[in-house]
């Protein structure tokens, strides 16, 4: 066997896939600007509300064997498009924990937490719990994005 015979031409799926992957690589090169984060974030976290309004419906509109598949990949690509935002003002994707970690409270400690403190703690808490996301949110909607450091010269 020769050489010639090992030669393998991509097919034009392969070269579009090489495309895609070369895009996703280079994408964080470059600022998305607050009318595209919001035209990006809006749908997704639409969607994430309908999927956990729907998991709390006595009869869900939608099976969730049906929904988990859509839920769990909208939930990734909110995750890629918050951790780019907070790229772009300069800040590192650890700030996800700002969003996360108080919606994970809300979400599955909190029926528990209210049944342990007095009714006048838990408000506060809840009050925190929610305003946060939304503090950090509003921030990622306002702030600008910082220019990119031009890394040419080196």
């Amino acid at each position: 066997m020769t050489t010639a015979q090992h030669i393998h031409t991509p097919t034009s799926g392969q070269l579009w896939l090489k495309q895609r992957c070369i895009n996703v690589e280079k994408q964080f090169n470059h600022a998305t600007g607050r009318l595209t984060f919001a035209i990006r974030f809006i749908p997704l976290a639409a969607l994430l509300v309908f999927a956990y309004w729907n998991g709390l419906q006595a009869a869900p509109l939608i099976a969730p064997w049906i929904f988990f598949p859509v839920e769990a990949v909208a939930f990734y690509l909110t995750l890629l498009v918050l951790s780019h935002r907070f790229h772009d003002i300069g800040l590192s994707g650890a700030n996800l924990l700002q969003i996360i970690l108080p919606a994970f409270i809300w979400i599955w400690v909190g029926g528990d937490l209210m049944n342990k403190v007095p009714p006048p703690i838990w408000g506060t808490t809840a009050a925190i719990l929610a305003a946060w996301p939304v503090v950090v949110l509003l921030r990622l909607f306002s702030q600008r994005s910082k220019p990119a450091a031009d890394n040419s010269t080196v």
